[in-house]
């Protein structure tokens, strides 16, 4: 008889010890709770939750452990732990379509652009609305003037069109008010059904390029509105089905009230919303803004600043976060027009997200970058390490936070290297904030770069 096979022992060696690493596993998960790289923590028998995740996550604070972090951050949402004392984690990333270097062109040329007006036409909207129509006139003048950085010679041919909402309650109704309506397109005038299906929200319309014509329709009377929350989705439904074909195209949004939803706003319902959600038959404005967004339209919400609007834009950003809001009185609405108008044409700013990091994974994260987080009268500067997160605590003060890019040839010939102003966070942590910091496009004559066009 021959000796052992080598090779045979050489097995089942192999697998007795892979046998004996699962089994220090499987025991290292089911006795050592929270002690989990990633993932949920598990409570420890007789320990109160919220006072073992807080400590969990304090723990993982200290030790800047990410995955540690976000696993209690998991855990401490669940068991509803006062925002308050969980200490914040934001992450930093580059909005990925902003980071490519221009291509110069020159020669004469037209670019087309298209401009929507999505107007809020309830009772308290009187002077956007003839803010609105100021604003025409001066975005025409505007564009008339407007000179690309990056295409010296070129001309824009510009054409806009608007659409309209109220909401679905009686006084609106009793004035004889339509829901949605569209320029040069249908208007809704039904009660609400919850059964009405969102292809009646295909109201047509249509772009024009005479400014006295689209100037006299949104000179309207207005309705009323009932609760807080507006018909804004139904608007945006009708936006989608405009015929949108220009090479640059923006959608504004101009209101004082957030759109349907319980998750939207803390505002009171009307009656003809549903109970639980607080939707109506337009369902969610997500569909609408995403739709938007495949069809390249730039969305901007102009609101004034109420809490209810302030909450539904932070929310939108969750699967929205190219759109942009901005708080403006109804004396700026015209002159940000034209402003936002003149940042869609132009090259666009170098942007950046900053949000609360949490279980999801980081993508396009913005490395070696220095952060400088001031609370109150102290401020303290960060290097961005390569998992691009700023480890901020539980401040006593709302903290500010400003970000400055590493330096970069091709970045540096048209955009500022540090963001136009900081951008303040909230004293609590805020699960659904989503905060943007922008890097402004340097004011320069145009040099003509042979290695333009690529992204970064």
């Amino acid at each position: 008889m021959g000796g052992f096979d080598p090779t045979v022992i050489y097995i089942v060696v192999a697998a007795v010890v892979d046998v004996i690493l699962l089994l220090c596993c499987l025991y290292y998960v089911k006795f050592k709770p929270g002690k989990q790289f990633y993932g949920k923590p598990v409570v420890p028998p007789g320990q109160d939750p919220k006072e073992f995740a807080l400590n969990e996550l304090q723990a993982a604070f200290d030790s800047k452990n990410p995955g540690r972090y976000a696993g209690a951050l998991e855990l401490a949402l669940e068991v509803k732990v006062d925002m308050s004392k969980i200490p914040c984690v934001y992450s930093l990333q580059k909005n990925p379509k902003t980071f490519t270097i221009p291509k110069v062109q020159r020669g004469p040329s037209v670019v087309t652009a298209q401009l929507c007006f999505i107007l809020d036409y309830t009772g308290s909207m009187k002077e956007q609305i003839a803010q609105a129509e100021q604003s025409c006139r001066k975005i025409v003048e505007a564009v008339r003037a407007f000179k690309f950085a990056h295409m010296p010679d070129a001309t824009v041919d510009l054409e806009m069109a608007a659409v309209g909402y109220n909401d679905w309650d009686d006084k609106t109704a009793s004035l004889k008010r339509p829901v949605v309506f569209a320029y040069g397109g249908k208007e809704i005038m039904s009660r609400h059904d919850p059964n009405m299906s969102l292809d009646e929200f295909n109201l047509g319309g249509k772009f024009t390029k005479d400014t006295d014509e689209i100037m006299k329709w949104i000179k309207q009377p207005l309705g009323n509105g009932g609760a807080v929350p507006e018909e804004l989705t139904g608007a945006l439904l009708a936006a989608t089905h405009l015929p949108w074909s220009a090479q640059e195209r923006l959608a504004v949004v101009i209101t004082d009230a957030p759109c349907h939803g319980k998750a939207y706003s803390g505002e009171s319902h009307d009656e003809f919303c549903d109970k639980e959600t607080g939707l109506t038959c337009t369902g969610t404005p997500e569909v609408p803004l995403l739709k938007l967004g495949e069809q390249n339209v730039q969305v901007v919400i102009m609101h004034t600043g109420s809490s209810g609007a302030t909450k539904m834009c932070q929310k939108l950003l969750q699967t929205s976060p190219t759109m942009i809001h901005e708080k403006v009185t109804p004396s700026q609405t015209a002159d940000r027009l034209v402003t936002a108008m003149d940042k869609k044409l132009q090259v666009p700013p170098l942007t950046y997200v900053l949000k609360p990091f949490t279980q999801q994974g980081l993508v396009d994260v913005a490395v070696n970058h220095e952060l400088e987080l001031q609370l109150g009268s102290e401020a303290t500067k960060h290097r961005v390490g390569h998992d691009g997160l700023l480890w901020v605590g539980k401040p006593s003060s709302k903290p500010k936070v400003s970000v400055k890019r590493p330096a970069h040839a091709g970045l540096d010939e048209w955009w500022e290297q540090a963001a136009e102003e900081p951008v303040e966070l909230p004293y609590s942590f805020d699960p659904d904030a989503i905060y943007t910091l922008t890097m402004p496009l340097k004011k320069k004559e145009v040099q003509m770069d042979t290695n333009a066009g690529n992204a970064v």
